[in-house]
Order: structure tokens, then sequence, then C-alpha cells
């Protein structure tokens, strides 16, 4: 017979209400706790005060939808130190601005993994933004947008370059290890569901570069950096959230997993524009990004990191388009022959078979 789950009760609204009140006295409770449906890997509560709400995030030592696969907690450590680094008198407290930064820190317990911060508010993630949002100001704001979030991404990469404390802190292993295990090693497959014939020369490709990102990187990467972990607030700030693949790894993870996901949702725009709304973004975040970088930008981009960046860009399309991870995005309900899919896939492996070729950092 299996021990009962000792964390359970922070998967009812009953059991966060007390695991808040302990861990917050000074807080005032002022209704029950809402489940965030956004919670795919971790569960997730946002919990009303009289003063303010907070965000609790609970890490079982599984993914949280899926309970028979695996994945370390401790990548809640890693999110609750970035929070701190990146807060008010952190280490790297000098990158963040009302304008672009990612959550508060409140609290955080490793037994069980759970995270208290600030919650950010109701604002629409990036990508709802630029889908739902008013046109005129939607085309208006996002190349600022993009400007101020690539300079907040290229000053990330150029502080913590060559950094051995930020190489210690933020060692995050285990999930490059499971993201080399469900993307990387993933990729033959994917494009042979896609009807790719050189799938398995391809996927080797892609696997090569999942082995290479388990060595020692570069620079303090965000590591999930995908339109649901930007939220707009009301004033047009944005609040990075979702810090738990950070990794002191390479900026190519950041850089084209950015890339792959705006022209995924320029695929799939709802007009024309907002087609043209996310090709302005993209141009803008290159600007910003390489503004941030400066004189840095040869350390951290020479031609591999560039090759690596275009294979990343692609795996990170297939896992989207017939991978594990197309539920709930833009190519969801869609069958592999669908036409929208074939072209995601070939437009991916175009970018693995040739990735010297293609030139996904140019504007």
């Amino acid at each position: 017979m299996n021990d009962p789950d000792p964390a359970a009760h922070l998967e009812t609204a009953e059991g966060v209400q007390a695991y808040v009140r302990d861990r917050l006295p000074g807080l005032e409770l002022t209704g029950a706790p809402t489940r965030l449906p956004e919670g795919n890997l971790n569960v997730v509560w946002r919990v009303p005060g009289a003063d303010r709400s907070v965000i609790l995030k609970y890490a079982p030592p599984h993914i949280a939808v899926d309970p028979t696969t695996p994945l370390d907690p401790s990548r809640l450590v890693i999110e609750a130190r970035c929070l701190e680094a990146l807060g008010s008198g952190g280490s790297l407290a000098g990158l963040r601005g009302s304008s672009v930064r990612p959550p508060r820190r409140i609290d955080v317990q490793t037994e069980p993994h759970v995270l208290i911060m600030e919650d950010c508010g109701d604002g629409p993630t990036l990508g709802r933004w630029l889908r739902e949002g008013e046109e005129t100001t939607v085309q208006k704001e996002v190349p600022n947008i993009g400007r101020r979030l690539g300079g907040f991404i290229g000053r990330l990469h150029r502080t913590t370059l060559h950094d051995p404390d930020c190489a210690t802190t933020f060692d995050n292993r285990p999930m490059q290890e499971t993201r080399l295990a469900v993307q990387y090693r993933g990729v033959a497959d994917m494009l042979r569901a896609g009807g790719i014939g050189d799938a398995e020369t391809l996927g080797e490709r892609a696997e090569s570069l999942g082995e290479s990102l388990l060595d020692p990187g570069r620079c303090l990467t965000m590591g999930d950096l995908w339109p649901p972990s930007v939220l707009v607030t009301e004033r047009g700030a944005l609040r990075v959230i979702d810090w738990e693949l950070a990794h002191y790894g390479r900026p190519l993870q950041d850089v084209a997993h950015w890339l792959a996901h705006l022209w995924m949702q320029g695929h799939r725009a709802p007009s024309e524009a907002v087609e043209k709304a996310l090709a302005d973004h993209h141009d803008a975040f290159l600007e910003g990004y390489a503004g941030a970088l400066g004189d840095k930008t040869t350390l951290l981009w020479d031609d591999a990191e560039r090759r690596g960046a275009a294979i990343h860009f692609g795996a990170e399309i297939l896992v989207r388009a017939v991978g594990p991870f197309r539920d709930g995005y833009v190519y969801a309900g869609l069958e592999a022959d669908h036409p929208a899919v074939q072209e995601a896939v070939a437009t991916a492996a175009a970018c693995l078979r040739d990735p010297a070729a293609a030139a996904i950092l140019e504007p």
C-alpha cells in the first residue's frame, strides 16, 4: 500500500489556504484560492488577500498534468533563486526595472517544493494581447515591447557572461536532461510523423545539440521564453514569469526559442494586421537584444551558436506542431497532414537540414 502524498493538501483550496496562513501569517485572506489553468508542470493557485493577492506554485515530483512522467521538483529552487537575484537588492537587481521584470519572491520551501510570489494580475499573456488587443494599440506598441523584452534578455546574457557564481547558482542540469530526452531526442520521430524522409539524419543533429547543451554554459538563460511566460500589465509593463527552466547555459535557448514562437504565432495569426505586428516585434526584439549585448556580442554569438540556434528553432516548432506539446497551442487539433502543420514541419526540417543558411537572427 502506498503512503499518502504528504503534499496532497496543496492540490485542494482548503489545504492551500491553510498553508498560506501558516507561511504568511500577516496576510489577511479574503476568499478561497483559485487554481489557475496555466499550470501544466506545476500546481498553481491565486490566493486573494485584503491588501494583495499572491500566487502559490507547488512543484510535484512529476508533471502536474501527467503524474506518470517524473520531473525533478528542484526546478522550483532555480526559479526562486532567479526571482531573488533579479529582485530588489539581489545580485542581478540592476537588470530589472518597472518596465520589464519578474514577479517578486515572497516565500519558498523545499519540503515540499513550494514558491509563493507576487501576483502580477490578470493581464493577458503577450500572445493573447497580440491576438485580441485593440488593433491600433497593438500596432503602435508592439515594436516598443519587442525592444524592451529583447533588451532585458540581452542584459541578462551580457551581465552573467562567464560568471562563475551564476554558473554554480543556476546549474539546472536535471531540466536540461529532461529537455534532451523529451525534445531533442524526439526530433527524428516528430519528423517522421510529419513525413520527412531524412528524419534520422536530422534527428541526430538535434540530439547532438541537446547533448552539447548539458556542458557548462556561457550565461544565465531564462529557459522558457514563449508568449505565455510574458504578461502585459494594464500600463503596458511586462512581467516575465515561470523561471523554473532557467539555466546557466547558452543564449540560443532563449533567443531561438522566442523567435520560433514568433514564427508560429505569425504563421497562425488571425489577421494580416496581427501577422505584421508580430513581424515588427521580431525585428524590434532582435534590435533591442543586439543593442544590449554591445561589445560582448562575439563572445555570446559565434558561428556555432548561430547554427545551434537554427537547430533549436526547428526543434521547438516540431514539438509544438507534431510533438507532445501541441495541445493548447496554435496547431492544436490539426492532423499531421494538415497544410499548416506540413508547412511548419517543412520549415523546421529546412532549419535542421542547413542551419548555417537559416539566418534566423536576421531582421
